[in-house]
């Protein structure tokens, strides 16, 4: 692709911009919701008050070049990455910044100005957003509940075996819809997150812009190795972890591996604590569906089906353009890896101003695997729409592109060497 066509990359220093109102009122908003939801030390509070007024108004500063802050326990590899992007922007107003880079950047400074990384530290791999994710797990219209919901529909017949193909087609496509509108639950999005609890819906197909829903059905059926890069903990979760026992329970030759952040990033993104404790809560349940599949999802992994993975890159400020070698190897070895939620979807357009009438196949050619992204729109970036229906879509629903309502299922496929 002549370099000359790539498109300039979403900042925060367009004026009015989604970009500059998300670094201005909500990451202060999340500093603030931080605060309260733990017990921190003076001097970490009055840090994570600095960090808020720096992102208001202050100059960028890089703790990886301050030999006097302590990253003792974050992995080589992680920190040279960090090292290196924070240098790019250091003494820059984070204001005139890509938009993914302050993003991911904020999150980590969040952990570096608590302790997260300094193993004297009272918040030493402690996870400062644990209070939301438990509340959103637990409470009401949380994860669980929505969990029994969703067994409800299918009661026992949920465990017979041997079921007709177009059953199975049907079972998994209720699971995928609530697979996608789960993906409304963003922590980091406080007003989507509390207005979508009690809206996740089973089909919403008219909000749906892209429904590659049945080709995508056809191959979670057929293949043998399905890789899933997570999003949200919480509702999403629980629906992520639904799909995942469906699958391995229908199939017995298939594999599943899952992908979670290796730190805690965007308030709700699911780490691998998050997984184990969704699964023990599910297996906890006086539902005795959930408690089934929970007992069985651990099976799962005892026999060499289930495995689960965290990586530094799935929270570090590159695009997918910039895979790792290692990360890149595995997926390679994937039939098709689903891409859940927003910031994957940005990561994989390298969150860059795409004209809306592109096309994904264009794009990502450096992807190693076959792939489906299952989004719901919270933020700018998109393909595959032509420029009249995103004039349309702009006439009916100004916001149409950041809140939340309508979503995607795109899947590309790609021939294996």
């Amino acid at each position: 692709m002549n370099k000359k066509s790539i498109p300039p990359y979403f900042s925060t220093g367009e004026k009015g911009s989604f970009a500059e109102k998300t670094l201005q009122m909500r990451k202060p908003s999340i500093v603030d919701r931080v605060i309260k939801a733990n017990s921190f030390n003076k001097s970490q509070k009055n840090a994570l008050l600095a960090l808020k007024e720096e992102i208001k108004a202050g100059q960028i500063t890089n703790p990886f070049n301050n030999p006097a802050v302590r990253i003792d326990t974050m992995e080589e590899q992680s920190l040279s990455l960090w090292r290196r992007e924070a240098s790019r922007y250091e003494g820059g107003s984070w204001l005139d910044i890509p938009f993914y880079f302050a993003e991911a950047y904020f999150y980590m400074r969040i952990l570096i100005v608590i302790g997260y990384f300094d193993n004297t530290s009272s918040f030493h791999l402690k996870d400062p957003y644990s209070p939301f994710k438990e509340r959103e797990l637990y409470a009401e219209n949380g994860g669980l509940e929505l969990g029994r919901t969703i067994v409800g529909f299918f009661e026992e017949h949920l465990f017979e075996t041997g079921l007709p193909i177009e059953e199975q087609k049907k079972e998994l496509e209720s699971i995928l819809y609530y697979e996608l509108w789960g993906n409304r639950v963003d922590l980091s999005l406080f007003s989507i997150a509390d207005d979508s609890r009690e809206k996740t819906s089973e089909h919403e197909s008219h909000n749906l812009l892209i429904d590659h829903s049945e080709r995508l059905i056809e191959l979670l059926i057929d293949l043998k190795r399905v890789d899933m890069v997570l999003d949200n903990s919480g509702q999403e979760l629980v629906c992520d972890l639904l799909l995942t026992w469906y699958l391995l329970a229908i199939s017995p030759e298939k594999k599943i591996h899952l992908h979670a952040k290796k730190y805690p990033f965007y308030v709700s993104d699911a780490m691998l604590k998050d997984v184990m404790e969704t699964i023990s809560a599910f297996q906890n349940e006086k539902n005795g569906i959930l408690a089934r599949i929970g007992a069985e999802l651990f099976g799962f992994q005892e026999r060499g089906r289930l495995f689960l993975h965290d990586h530094y890159f799935w929270n570090s400020p590159l695009g997918y353009d910039q895979l790792p070698e290692d990360i890149s190897q595995e997926l390679a070895r994937s039939n098709i890896v689903l891409l859940k939620g927003d910031v994957n979807y940005r990561r994989m357009l390298s969150d860059r101003k795409w004209e809306t009438s592109r096309n994904m196949e264009e794009l990502i050619g450096f992807f190693p695997a076959s792939f489906a992204l299952i989004r719901t729109m919270k933020s700018e970036s998109i393909v595959d729409i032509d420029e009249r229906r995103a004039n349309e879509l702009f006439m009916e629903d100004p916001d149409w592109l950041v809140n939340g309502i309508r979503g995607i299922i795109r899947v590309v496929e790609k021939a294996r060497a």
